[in-house]
This record gives C-alpha cells, structure tokens and sequence, in this order.
C-alpha cells in the first residue's frame, strides 16, 4: 500500500501537476492554512482561548486602531498547552489614557469615563525596579503600543485573532468530515462494487436514502439528539456534515471497483483461489488511490462550505468558539454600512480556503488524468 502511495506522484505527474500554476497556488494555500490551524496562538497577540478577551471600552474600532498599553507583571503560570488550547481569559495589560502619575508606589491614570483609579506599583514594576527614586521615566519605558490589524467587534475582542482562530474550525471540520466520509463510503463501496446483486441493491438503496437527507435537516436531528449541555456538542457538526458526505464516496468507489474487477489481474487471483479480502484489499483498492486523492480535496472544500452554512443558520460550533460562519452571522447586519468589513473578512477567508481546495482537486484529477469526476 505505501509503495502504491509513494509511486502516485511518478515524473510524468508530477510535472503535469506542477504546470498547473493554480493547483499548485492551492496547495501551498493549504499548507498554510494547516500552518495556522496548528501553531494559531503563536501568531496572535494573545494566547486567550478562542480569543474571546472582550474590552467593550474598544468595540467596533476600525481595522489599524493602535492603543498604548503598560505590561502587567504577571501572577499566574503559563502551560505550554496554552500555546497551542489557549489560556484562561485574563487582562495582563492596563491600556493607558493620556493622563497618568505615581504617588506614593501607587499608579494613578484615568479611565475613558475621566474617573482617577489607582493600582499597585507591584504590579507594573519589578521589584528591582521600586528601589528607583524616579519612577515616571522607568515607566514611560516600559509603555508599549499595540495595533488592532483588522480592528475589533462590538465585544472589543481582536478580529484578526478571531479570523486566525477561526481557521481550526473549518479545518478541523474538513479533516473529520472527509475521514468519516472515507471510512463509510469506503467500505460501502467496495461491498457494494465487488459483490453486487443483492449486496448493491441494498446498499444503493441505504445510499439513495442518505442522499435525500438535507444536511441541516440531519444536523437538526443530531441537535434534539444530544441536548447542549452534552459534551459532545461541539462534534455534533463534525459528525454531520461528515454523514451527508460519504454518499459521494461510495458512489464513486462502487463504480471504480465495478471496472476494476472485471479486469484479468483481477479474474486471475479470483482462479488462484485468493480471498475476498486479500482481492479488495491488495489488489483492487490500491488501484483507487488516485481517485480517492482527489474526492477527500473535494470533499475538504464541501466541508468548509457545509460548516460555514451551518454556523450561518446558528447551527454549528456555538459561540465563543470563532468560525468563519458564525462571524458572517453575527455581523451581516452590518453589511451596507461602514463595518461591513466584519462581516466581508470571513467570507474571504471562506471563499480563499474552498477556492485553494478545489483548484488542488481539479490539478490533481487533470494530473492523473482521471475521467469522471
């Protein structure tokens, strides 16, 4: 099997494919896309999870908004999963007015309602640091300033860590989805093409069924099934958009081993008196490799598209886990105005993902010069 994989991308192919400027765009898209998914609190400002660190004091500031803010001393212990989950919700930054002093190893500045508060010199200075008699130069180095790139939403949270974190969902979605699709259709193909008879009645028939179930319908249905309090709601979508999907799979893994079998290699081992199993699996199914290549890039792209329609009607991840879908849900009202962008954001991020996924899909089916699909 794995030198049936290591031989899909022979010389003639991979040149094939590597002509294809816009598969190949695609690909490395996606490379990046997976890049972000992995390592996505290391490329926010804040490794807050889901980066829903919400400062009303800043909502709905346009994108390039800077503030100045005085780094906190920080009292609480980072995990390296953190950097990878997200840490717990804290404030380790005071945001400065124009108008502060210290008196008295007390920090005094003013708040947005002009009302003076005060905290402790501790926790803006080291302790090496108090023993200084001028305070307001050390702190004035100390004041650092940090810029909202994509601006922030009516919470005041960051849209572009929102956008980043946002990126683990429709991957996350993809990857689950097409494995579940693989796995069923998959199996249900390959009974289905190598027996036939009753076998492929009935499993054309389970097929016809699952083809005529909306995918919001199924999702509804897995909804009343596992009530929200359940820990399995966030996989509920996953789960979903997964078993409306593997119909594509099976149909087409049926008719690949119909043709498949009825070749000589075929009907010579089937002389030889190997087994079913030893056939399907040796001989047949690896010679399906390339065309199940191309569907799981397909059905990435579907994937992505069903998750984000799902959030959009509020059925997907639930807030305040960022998805592209759920954010165009929550800002379409906006469309038409000055914020419009809150909502334009994520659909660019969908449209760039579907978009590098089936430009990868449609490169490799004219690599291997699959017909059909």
């Amino acid at each position: 099997m794995f030198s049936k994989i290591s031989q899909l991308f022979s010389s003639k192919e991979y040149k094939r494919f590597k002509k294809n400027k816009l598969a190949v765009a695609g690909l490395w898209s996606i490379i990046l896309l997976f890049f972000i998914c992995i390592f996505g609190y290391f490329l926010i400002p804040e490794n807050v999870s889901d980066a829903n660190l919400q400062r009303l004091d800043f909502k709905l500031k346009t994108p390039g908004f800077s503030m100045r803010y005085l780094p906190l001393i920080e009292s609480k212990t980072f995990h390296f999963s953190d950097y990878f989950l997200g840490a717990e919700s804290s404030e380790d930054k005071l945001w400065l007015p124009d108008s502060f002093y210290t008196k008295d190893n007390q920090f005094f500045y003013q708040n947005k309602f002009h009302v003076w508060k005060s905290l402790p010199l501790s926790q803006i200075l080291s302790a090496n640091e108090l023993n200084f008699k001028e305070m307001d130069p050390i702190i004035s180095s100390k004041i650092k300033s940090r810029t909202f790139l994509l601006g922030t939403d009516s919470l005041g949270r960051d849209v572009y860590s929102r956008l980043i974190l946002g990126a683990r969902i429709s991957l996350s979605v993809g990857f689950i989805a097409v494995i579940i699709s693989l796995i069923i259709g998959v199996i249900l193909g390959m009974l289905s093409g190598y027996y036939g008879g009753r076998i492929d009645k009935a499993i054309m028939w389970i097929i016809n069924v699952f083809w005529s179930i909306p995918t919001v319908l199924l999702s509804m249905a897995l909804l009343v099934a596992f009530p929200s309090e359940s820990k399995h709601q966030y996989l509920i979508v996953f789960v979903a958009v997964g078993l409306t999907m593997w119909v594509d799979t099976a149909r087409l893994i049926r008719g690949q081993f119909m043709q498949i079998k009825q070749k000589s290699f075929v009907e010579a081992t089937q002389s030889l008196g190997f087994s079913d199993f030893r056939i399907i699996f040796k001989h047949i199914f690896p010679n399906t490799f390339t065309t199940l290549i191309v569907i799981t890039s397909s059905n990435f792209a579907t994937a992505i598209l069903l998750e984000s329609g799902l959030s959009y009607l509020g059925l997907g991840v639930q807030p305040p886990t960022p998805s592209w879908g759920s954010m165009m849900r929550e800002y379409f009202a906006f469309i038409g105005s000055d914020l419009s962008y809150l909502s334009i954001f994520p659909g660019l991020c969908i449209s760039v993902a579907v978009f590098a996924f089936n430009a990868l899909g449609n490169g490799l089916r004219d690599a291997f010069d699959i017909k059909g699909l």
